[in-house]
């Protein structure tokens, strides 16, 4: 993924492809997936390290967790969750009404005549 440090903030940001997640190199495919092959007892994803889907699991287990009782995964899914993320700040997808990237001008060179 593409990465870019902001001169201005020193914020690093991403251009990640609408598929993946914030924070995740994985796509929201197959970290679902991963996590939906546990959730019925079966093994981890062969396509996929078994320490990466374990910590999309411990992320699941933690978000899951946070409202008091467990909730399930499609619940977490309706209500915006990133399922996977150990975050408890940045947890929902936020949904931007505005562009929020600033929009650059490109000046021609001036003619010499």
């Amino acid at each position: 993924m593409k990465r870019w440090r902001c001169p201005d903030c020193g914020a690093v940001h991403t251009m990640r492809p609408s598929s993946h997640w914030r924070g995740f190199w994985a796509s929201v495919t197959m970290i679902l997936s991963s996590l939906k092959a546990k959730l019925a007892g079966g093994n981890w994803l062969m396509q996929v390290s078994r320490q990466r889907q374990q910590y999309w699991w411990r992320g699941y287990q933690l978000q899951r967790h946070l409202g008091g009782r467990p909730v399930s995964l499609s619940v977490l899914l309706h209500q915006q969750v990133i399922v996977a993320t150990h975050s408890l700040r940045f947890r929902t997808l936020a949904i931007m009404l505005q562009d929020p990237h600033r929009i650059f001008a490109v000046t021609p060179p001036l003619g010499l005549g």
